[in-house]
């Protein structure tokens, strides 16, 4: 009897021991296909602009990921589709990572997590139906194969715990968390979040950047709020003699087909009446390239570059207070703050954004309006109003600007570029014969938008100058559209405005008072002094550091920029 229960002792412990011995096996194997398939990734994506590196950043990046997968395989019973599903979470972050830097030539971070919803509310239908039922399906089938006993749960929960500690570390205390990364040889590379993420890890670069983000609005909700002598408003007061009317209207992915030396244009890329205003046409360049549309607006409005030191997007602090922007600057000037947004009010924060930098009145198309006034009609859900209707009915209500007879700034923002181009073919068919891009594809489509757009603006500054032959008038892009493939392609068409790769110049246009010394803005956060510069005649310009004309150092910007940020969310106490 004891021999036989010896023996049967024995056997279960061997099949305990190769019951393990296989478990360990399949998890080893199963993390080393993994990071082939992470590697694949990198180096896929690599030669079309990626991030590219990935075997460097192994040391620190794989051990973290195994314990991640792990935490998620062993979460589930033995099934066959088990290491799929827990592997899926890990490849989809890379995929999103890789995608997101070729399409818009900036890097992933873990608190853009919170601009999903906004991003797939101006994705195409498929894309959110896509992304939802992908998480759905994952979500289902993912607890469909969870271990039920406790007991079998202790150890997976465990490794689930140290997965999720370093990213609610760096959310909770970053202080300390970035403590013990530096002292492990883990640090931002000040000067490329792209060499950050290929050289420390793609999940590792996330953790350090949320850490020093957290960190950073932690130091300045402590600092006290002061006003900034160069925003005062009585400098401009006192320098404003002539009080013109000012046109701002920003177009969303506004690119120039004749930068393609790539293409071949059998008929012109635009009507005549657009080859008059690229006699005024200049450069400059966006703070973002693909998206990211708020940023720019924050740059042009706020006259500092968008640092995204505390958010992804400054716009998405502000809370409605009062901050020293250009439409809170002219108001105290006496000047009327009109804005029009051609999309929906929580179009990155817009609302409270626009109430936060100092726009009196703010339109929106009456079929997101709700209750607001408004004098934009349309009435077509989840789309882009055309530039040319967006613009008729902007015309007629500057008409009664001009009959109010108080100077005021009209800032028009429009969305019709807005990926993925949709045009209706029966009201715009293609003019455009072009040959070098398919027929069909985003370039494409991009290309024969841009034949009635650039016709839209044209007929726009056109009947403004006539209106208000003394105005101020800008147009500017955004950004340039990722296209098809990001800077991928712009580099295969032979885009001119290359920027050494980056692909964030972009055109604009100038009418108004011509001075004999325009210090012509060359970034998009100069155009704020550029504009009080040429409202005053340069006078402001002898009294404070006018970003046109000086190079500021970034201590100071860095300054300003934490100066606004903090009024405008309400983060600090007034000194």
């Amino acid at each position: 009897m004891f021999i036989k229960s010896f023996h049967l002792h024995s056997s279960a412990e061997q099949r305990c021991g190769l019951l393990l011995f296989s478990s360990v096996m399949v998890t080893v194997a199963s993390a080393a296909v993994l990071g082939l398939v992470l590697w694949a990734i990198s180096w896929s994506f690599g030669l079309v602009g990626g991030i590219r590196d990935f075997g460097s950043a192994i040391r620190f990046e794989l051990p973290y990921l195994i314990v991640a997968y792990a935490a998620l395989l062993y979460l589930m019973r033995p099934t066959p589709e088990r290491i799929l599903l827990a592997a899926m979470p890990i490849i989809v972050l890379y995929l999103v990572i890789d995608l997101r830097f070729v399409y818009m030539h900036s890097v992933f971070k873990l608190d853009e997590l919170l601009l999903l919803p906004e991003g797939l509310n101006v994705s195409p239908i498929w894309a959110r139906i896509g992304v939802w039922g992908a998480l759905v399906v994952w979500t289902v089938v993912f607890v469909k194969n969870l271990k039920r006993s406790l007991r079998e749960l202790a150890v997976p929960f465990l490794l689930l715990a140290l997965a999720a500690a370093p990213p609610v570390i760096a959310y909770t205390m970053p202080r300390q968390f970035l403590q013990v990364a530096h002292s492990s040889g883990l640090t931002i590379i000040p000067w490329s979040d792209r060499l950050t993420s290929a050289v420390m890890g793609r999940t590792t670069a996330l953790f350090l950047f949320a850490a020093t983000k957290r960190q950073a609005l932690a130091d300045l909700a402590m600092q006290p709020v002061v006003d900034d002598p160069q925003r005062n408003p009585a400098l401009l007061i006192n320098t404003l003699q002539d009080r013109r009317n000012i046109h701002i209207l920003v177009l969303e992915s506004f690119l120039d087909p004749q930068r393609f030396s790539a293409l071949e244009f059998r008929t012109p890329p635009a009507p005549p009446r657009f080859d008059k205003l690229r006699e005024n046409m200049h450069i400059a360049k966006s703070p973002v390239f693909g998206g990211g549309t708020a940023e720019v607006e924050f740059e042009l409005l706020c006259g500092v570059p968008a640092f995204e030191l505390y958010s992804p997007a400054e716009f998405s602090m502000f809370t409605g207070k009062p901050t020293p922007c250009l439409p809170n600057l002219l108001a105290a000037a006496g000047y009327r703050t009109i804005a029009t947004q051609s999309y929906q009010p929580d179009f990155f924060n817009s609302e409270k954004a626009y109430q936060s930098i100092g726009f009196q009145e703010t339109n929106f198309p009456s079929i997101y309006a709700e209750d607001r006034q408004t004098y934009l009609n349309y009435d077509v859900p989840d789309s882009y109003i055309f530039d040319g209707d967006l613009l008729a009915q902007n015309l007629l209500y500057v008409e009664k600007l001009l009959a109010a007879g108080k100077p005021f700034l009209n800032y028009v923002l429009g969305t019709y570029g807005h990926l993925p181009h949709n045009t209706d073919i029966e009201r715009f068919p293609p003019k455009v014969d072009v040959a070098g891009v398919k027929p069909g594809s985003q370039a494409y489509l991009a290309i024969q938008q841009f034949y009635y757009r650039a016709g839209a603006v044209a007929d726009y500054i056109t009947k403004l100058r006539e209106m208000d032959p003394d105005s101020l008038i800008i147009a500017t892009s955004d950004h340039l559209p990722p296209l098809d493939g990001g800077s991928y392609t712009y580099k295969n068409l032979g885009y001119t405005l290359h920027d050494e790769g980056e692909f964030r110049d972009n055109i604009w246009f100038y009418f108004g008072p011509e001075h004999k010394d325009l210090a012509w803005p060359n970034h998009d956060y100069q155009f704020m002094d550029f504009i009080l510069d040429v409202l005053t005649k340069e006078r402001i310009c002898s009294l404070l550091e006018c970003k046109n004309r000086e190079n500021v150092p970034l201590a100071k910007l860095t300054t300003s920029y934490n100066h606004i940020i903090a009024k405008g969310a309400g983060i600090a106490g007034e000194k």
